[in-house]
């Protein structure tokens, strides 16, 4: 009885997230070829450009908190005195991390000269970075509160589309263009404010600067994780336009756009499970280890179907969606078709089995060697092949993450198996917290 309304919970949030992931993936199908259209490539490119650089910001003001911060509200749900220590205090770090990312970028969009000649459009682009730290998905999402989110997020994503046609109309208008592709999260905010739905505790916690720093600490290896992946999530496009210009960007950028739009498929599944694992790996880690299981039946076929799809309707897709401006797009979108299936394994193996067990030591050295890899070939890449290096190097980049984690999960001797159940998940779990 319980494990049936567990499961209808889980599954409930996750069709919420998905009518969300269905207006993201419906939405750019309507908006993306009326810009790539309205716009130059070069005004396209370095919307894209600044956005690449906002993401070192929301990564800095995320910190980890979307996986620790939604683990402790998971475990704190039913302790309320708990519960709003953990939300103002998450709230307070991110509030000092926002303000230091956006005026180290400031200063460095006034230092370099090849920044500084789209100020402008650095300056709009710093609403993806507010909007990221106002709105607390990790408090939804550890409630289990997502339909709420669908809720704000569709709203938000309606008003966009809509203005985005009304306001969006030659190359002169690349301000309104970067405002309104950079608003999403903080009009879902204003939106949830409007439709008078909680974004918080009832209760208010003033934090201390001992329990800021504590967040911050317990959250360091998952931030030097999250970190190390945008070695090969922003870099590529930051270089590549360092290295190839903005007309470059806006070909991977399309290619990247229509391949994370297939990968954000399964996104809603590992959000809506990711809570309902953490409690499980807690007091039962062969029921956890089921509810993962489940969830690669469930995802990685269908994610596999679609990287073969994309690989064999690449021209058309692109055609569809940037017309024959677009053309190098087309073996781009090729050379990156297996990231969704690859991100999606890492995404199980680390979200939903690696933080719950305790192995963000583990984690943060596999993204870091991610990263490294990376940044070692990007350059080369590109010198010789322009963006299809860049999309070489992010494949490339994507494949070797999942197959270090199975590596440090079977050496762990974490992996179930029918001799040990999930017996050993904790004190394999354990030897890595003493490790680190």
């Amino acid at each position: 009885m319980l494990s049936g309304a567990l499961r209808g919970k889980i599954a409930h949030n996750a069709l919420a997230l998905y009518a969300v992931q269905g207006l993201n993936f419906l939405t750019p199908l309507i908006v993306l070829p009326y810009l790539l259209r309205v716009l130059s490539p070069e005004a396209y490119g370095s919307i894209a450009f600044a956005q690449a650089v906002m993401g070192y910001a929301i990564i800095v003001t995320d910190f980890g908190f979307t996986l620790t911060a939604a683990r402790d509200v998971a475990v704190a749900r039913d302790d309320p005195e708990r519960l709003a220590r953990i939300y103002w205090t998450t709230m307070a770090a991110k509030g000092i991390l926002l303000l230091v990312s956006l005026v180290s970028i400031a200063i460095a969009v006034l230092v370099v000269p090849r920044l500084r000649q789209d100020w402008s459009v650095f300056a709009v682009c710093g609403l993806l970075v507010v909007g990221s730290a106002l709105f607390p998905t990790w408090y939804f999402q550890g409630l289990e509160r997502l339909r709420e989110v669908a809720i704000v997020q569709a709203v938000a994503k309606c008003a966009i589309t809509a203005m985005v046609f009304l306001l969006v109309r030659t190359p002169a208008d690349k301000l309104i263009a970067a405002f309104l592709m950079s608003a999403p999260q903080l009009a879902g905010f204003a939106a949830a404010m409007i439709l008078r739905l909680p974004t918080g505790p009832d209760r208010f916690h003033r934090p201390r600067l001992v329990e800021i720093r504590e967040s911050l600490r317990t959250s360091l290896h998952m931030f030097l994780a999250t970190a190390s992946t945008s070695l090969y999530l922003h870099t590529n496009i930051f270089v590549l336009g360092l290295m190839a210009g903005e007309r470059s960007v806006a070909y991977y950028s399309l290619g990247n756009r229509l391949v994370i739009a297939i990968q954000s498929l399964t996104t809603p599944v590992t959000q809506a499970v990711f809570p309902r694992t953490s409690f499980l790996f807690s007091v039962d880690p062969e029921a956890g280890w089921r509810l993962v299981r489940r969830v690669c039946t469930l995802v990685l076929p269908a994610i596999g179907l679609g990287c073969v799809l994309m690989v064999a309707a690449a021209p058309l897709i692109v055609h569809l969606f940037g017309g024959a401006q677009y053309g190098a797009s087309v073996s781009i979108m090729r050379i990156m078709a297996p990231v969704p299936l690859l991100v999606t394994v890492a995404a199980i193996l680390a979200q939903i089995v690696m933080v719950n067990l305790g192995l963000t030591a583990s984690l943060l050295r596999i993204y870091l060697s991610v990263g490294v890899l990376n940044l070692a070939t990007l350059p080369l890449l590109i010198h010789f092949a322009g963006a299809n290096g860049a999309a070489l190097a992010l494949t490339l980049s994507e494949g070797l993450g999942p197959l270090l984690m199975l590596w440090v999960l079977r050496r762990r001797g974490v992996l179930p198996s029918r001799a040990n159940g999930g017996t050993r998940t904790v004190s394999a779990a354990s030897e890595e917290k003493a490790a680190s």
